[in-house]
């Protein structure tokens, strides 16, 4: 007891600073730990002294996770200790006595720094969070008190910076306003997202929205933190690009990477990404402008950084061989940085989005949301030299970047007026920066336009698509140097394709599509020619050519759908036989056609199929051949042509002697 006592006094007199010799932290955070969960008859006092202490002014990450971690173990202590003592029918419940421990340590805790008073009850949520596993079902209702004395401390801290006056007459002396706010959300955003919606909505959410962009925009300098990059750039030596030591960029993304808020700025961003959610899921017709103005900052704040990066030499370096190791050190951090800020973007756009699916078509805000998505897009469109190093924005990205991409076309493709205005827009842009075909920065920024035309030519209308998008895909249709951008011009082309002949089976008229037929004998050949090595695949080609001659048979007229047919059979004539390689895929190509021409075509479509099937003289290319024919008739050919082609097989397979599947 007496050395129980000597830790009670030890403790007092370091949160009162009367002791003459500094006592370590690791030390005050276990004593609050130890004393919170034993002390008798009431941790109210102690509370009090806590949240009154000045030891942990001025304010900083270290001592306000130490008071939250404090507050969290004193949980776990204090159920080691209620589990020791429960004995007797008539003990109290465990989740009684933790209400009442709680409800004692809250009364405590009243009066203090809103700050103060924040991280105290963060740590004390994250502990009972943690402790729950260790209640019966029915007995978990123990975070209620807590959450929402979370919720009106939150919102008294969100008051104080709100009202900017009070909050620099009273506090300046303690901390500055912008790390104070920047610790507040770092703390908040470890403990609100436990608390439920129902409660969360309590908060003034327009103004927790605001502040949390405010943090976010002073984490990444508002965008401009690579402003000094071009200046600082030199060359040295062998290598081609240098940056000095103490040059002015080293200086800010030093300083930027170590700041706490760049440390957070993952914990800042869900936090406001839940902020959003509720915000537009529960009051929408306020959110929407407010949610409208936060992403035009994430717009902006990219915006500055693709205009900085695309002049310096480093937005065009291949090889990492021509940066010194001093460059070499601060790209690494420029380039995480650069990631931060569109995970960042991402995870606060696709809550927004999200929630916005969910409003009723009749809302009067419902026009606004497809502005909001190509604000989105244009975010996503100035990080598409970051985002091409995860593999671009469409098929190849990462799923939470697919899920806003495609989430932010959906959005958008609701919209045919402003669809087609953002692709005209867009088009407009990538076709005045031809001469820079070659620039990787250039070449990211045309494959993440073109995977976002793909997903809108369905609502595009044909002379867009004449005008501005074919044109727009054309030189890259050959060019496979850059494989992301060749494979999504090809993408586009196929795109407008599969919609001219989805409008047609939707119409009677047969009319209509016009540009779509004009193109179909270019995109034939270029086919045939892409069918080389190195550029399209196999598996490519095969669906390529399969979808062009199911749009050219969409029409009354097959005649078009024979030319395509008729191309690669020509083509399959004039190749030297010692391309054999060649010569097999263009044999594959052709049987792929076969569920895409209709019943009329078929014969003419399976003599000459039978005619090289037969002549193959390598007998694994041959089953090949064979087993690549009946997976087309087994799983794609339609109802109306399965008739046939039983049939037709059923005469084969004999001669064949087929040993595969039957």
């Amino acid at each position: 007891m007496a050395a129980q006592d000597r830790g009670h006094t030890l403790l007092l007199s370091s949160l009162g600073r009367s002791n003459s010799t500094k006592t370590p932290l690791p030390t005050i955070q276990a004593l609050i730990s130890h004393y919170l969960a034993n002390i008798h008859p009431s941790p109210t006092p102690l509370a009090a002294t806590i949240v009154s202490s000045p030891i942990f002014l001025p304010f900083s990450h270290s001592n306000l996770e130490l008071l939250s971690t404090s507050f969290r173990h004193a949980v776990h202590y204090k159920l080691k200790v209620l589990k020791a003592d429960s004995s007797g029918l008539f003990s109290p419940s465990l989740d009684t006595q933790f209400n009442i421990w709680s409800l004692a340590i809250l009364q405590g805790l009243e009066g203090g720094h809103a700050i103060i008073r924040l991280a105290c009850c963060s740590g004390l949520l994250l502990g009972l969070e943690d402790i729950l596993q260790h209640l019966p079902a029915k007995k978990q209702d123990v975070k209620g008190i807590v959450e929402d004395e979370l919720v009106m401390t939150f919102a008294d801290v969100i008051d104080q910076f709100s009202t900017s006056d009070t909050w620099g007459k009273e506090f300046h002396s303690a901390a500055e306003s912008a790390d104070a706010l920047a610790l507040s959300l770092i703390i908040a955003s470890q403990s609100l997202l436990l608390v439920p919606s129902e409660k969360f909505t309590a908060l003034p959410l327009s103004h927790l929205l605001g502040l949390i962009m405010r943090t976010i925009e002073d984490a990444f300098d508002s965008g401009r933190f690579l402003s000094s990059l071009q200046s600082s750039l030199c060359s040295k030596a062998e290598f081609k690009i240098h940056i000095p030591p103490d040059s002015s960029i080293s200086e800010i993304i030093k300083k930027i990477s170590n700041s706490t808020a760049m440390a957070y700025v993952g914990s800042i961003s869900k936090l406001c990404a839940r902020t959003v959610s509720l915000f537009v899921d529960h009051r929408p017709s306020v959110a929407l402008p407010l949610v409208s103005e936060a992403y035009q900052k994430l717009n902006s704040i990219t915006a500055h950084v693709e205009t900085d990066w695309f002049p310096t030499s480093l937005s065009g370096a291949t090889d990492q061989n021509s940066l010194s190791p001093d460059a070499r050190e601060v790209t690494t951090a420029i380039w995480a940085t650069l990631k931060t800020l569109l995970f960042s973007v991402i995870m606060i756009t696709e809550a927004g989005l999200s929630a916005l699916v969910y409003i009723p078509s009749t809302s009067a805000v419902l026009p606004s949301t497809s502005t909001l998505a190509v604000t989105v897009l244009q975010a996503l469109s100035h990080l598409s030299f970051v985002i091409a190093q995860f593999g671009g924005a469409g098929h190849g990205a990462f799923n939470e970047l697919k899920k806003l991409f495609y989430l932010a076309l959906d959005v958008l493709g609701s919209d045919v007026t402003e669809s087609n205005k953002y692709v005209r827009d867009l088009c407009v842009i990538e076709l005045g920066q031809e001469p820079l075909l070659a620039h990787p920065f250039y070449q990211a920024k045309k494959a993440f336009a073109l995977s976002a035309i793909e997903q809108l030519i369905h609502v595009l209308s044909e002379l867009a698509i004449q005008e501005l998008v074919f044109p727009t895909c054309l030189p890259h249709l050959a060019d496979a140097s850059h494989r992301e951008t060749f494979e999504s011009a090809h993408s586009v082309v196929l795109a407008i394709f599969a919609s001219h002949a989805q409008k047609a089976s939707e119409s009677t008229s047969q009319e209509g599509g016009g540009f779509a037929r004009t193109i179909v004998p270019f995109y034939a050949n270029c086919l045939i020619d892409n069918s080389v090595q190195g550029r399209l695949s196999t598996v490519q080609l095969r669906l390529a050519f399969a979808a062009l001659v199911r749009s050219a048979a969409s029409a009354a007229d097959l005649s078009l759908a024979w030319f395509c047919i008729d191309c690669l059979l020509t083509a399959i004539t004039s190749i030297p036989k010692y391309d054999d390689e060649r010569l097999h895929r263009l044999h594959l190509t052709l049987i792929s056609c076969v569920p895409s021409v209709p019943l009329a075509l078929l014969p003419r479509l399976l003599d000459p199929i039978l005619l090289f099937v037969d002549a193959a003289d390598e007998e694994q290319k041959r089953q090949e051949l064979i087993d690549a024919l009946f997976a087309e008739i087994k799983e794609r050919v339609g109802d109306r042509e399965k008739e046939y082609m039983i049939r037709w097989w059923g005469e084969q397979r004999t001669k064949w002697a087929h040993t595969g599947p039957s």
